[in-house]
C-alpha cells in the first residue's frame, strides 16, 4: 500500500497526473489490473541511478573531513538497481510533447490524481512511495545523499518537460521473485486509479471502439475521451 516517506516530499492529493502509453501497455494494465514498475537501470537515460560529477567535486567542500570514500558511493549506485519505478506526468492539461514521445498513433493516456493513485494501492502488500522528480544540472548541482531513493527522484534538466511524479518501490532485500527481472506488475484497484481515458489525437477511429470494448469487458466505466488537441472547433 501507499506510504509516506521521511525523505520524500508529500504529493498533494489534488494534483492531476497522466500516464501516457501504447495501447498494448494500456491493455496490460486493464487485463492484469497491474501497474508496471520498471527497474531503475532499465531506462534509456544511462544517468538514471547515478550521482552527478558535481557530487564528486563538491563532497570535500560539503563534508570536510567526514567525506566518505568513493567506493561507498559506487556501492550505493549499484544498489540503486533494486529500486523500481512507475512514472506519471503532472499536468492540468494534455501534453502534446508526451503524446508525441510516448504514445503516438496507437496511444492511450489515463488521467488520475495523486490521491486516487495512492488509494489504488490500498490492497497491495508491498510498500509503495510517491515523489515528484526534481531536475538539476549534473555538471553544477549537488544531488542530495543519505537515501537511495534520491537516485530515482533526480534527473537531468534535459528531461524537465516530463514533469514526472514517480511511484517507488525498493527491493533492498533482493526478493528472489524479482532478482534479474526488468520489472513487475503491482496490482492496483482500477476503479480508484482511472478517472478518465484519453485516446491519442493521432489515433485512427477504430482505437476508440477497441478501447471502449476492452474497458466494458472488465466492468469499468471511466469517461473515454478522444483527444481534440489538433482539431479545429466547428
Amino acid at each position: 500500500m501507499y506510504k509516506s516517506h521521511v525523505h520524500l516530499q508529500e504529493i498533494n492529493d489534488s494534483i492531476i497526473l497522466w500516464k501516457y502509453m501504447s495501447f498494448s501497455k494500456f491493455a496490460s494494465l486493464i487485463c492484469l489490473s497491474g501497474l508496471w514498475f520498471s527497474r531503475l537501470g532499465e531506462f534509456e537515460d544511462v544517468f538514471e541511478g547515478t550521482y552527478p560529477e558535481a557530487n564528486k567535486r563538491l563532497r570535500p567542500e560539503i563534508y570536510g573531513d567526514d567525506v566518505i570514500p568513493q567506493e561507498v558511493y559506487d556501492l550505493i549506485e549499484k544498489e540503486s538497481s533494486s529500486i523500481f519505478v512507475s512514472c506519471f506526468h503532472a499536468n492540468d492539461y494534455e501534453s502534446a510533447a508526451m503524446w508525441s514521445l510516448y504514445s503516438k498513433d496507437e496511444g492511450i493516456a489515463i488521467q488520475t490524481t495523486a490521491g486516487h493513485l495512492k488509494n489504488s494501492f490500498s490492497s497491495y502488500q508491498r510498500d509503495i512511495y510517491l515523489s515528484a522528480v526534481e531536475y538539476i544540472d549534473y555538471e553544477k548541482d549537488f544531488l542530495p545523499e543519505g537515501n537511495s531513493f534520491y537516485l530515482a527522484t533526480y534527473k537531468r534538466k534535459s528531461f524537465e518537460h516530463e514533469k514526472e511524479v514517480r511511484c517507488l518501490y525498493s527491493d533492498h532485500y533482493q526478493n528472489p521473485q524479482e532478482k534479474g527481472n526488468a520489472g513487475f506488475n503491482a496490482r492496483v484497484d482500477l476503479c480508484k486509479l482511472v478517472n478518465k481515458i484519453y485516446i491519442s489525437p493521432y489515433a485512427k477511429p477504430y482505437l476508440e471502439d477497441i478501447t471502449r470494448s476492452l474497458v466494458q469487458a472488465y466492468n469499468l466505466s471511466p469517461e473515454i475521451i478522444s483527444s481534440t488537441l489538433y482539431t479545429l472547433p466547428r
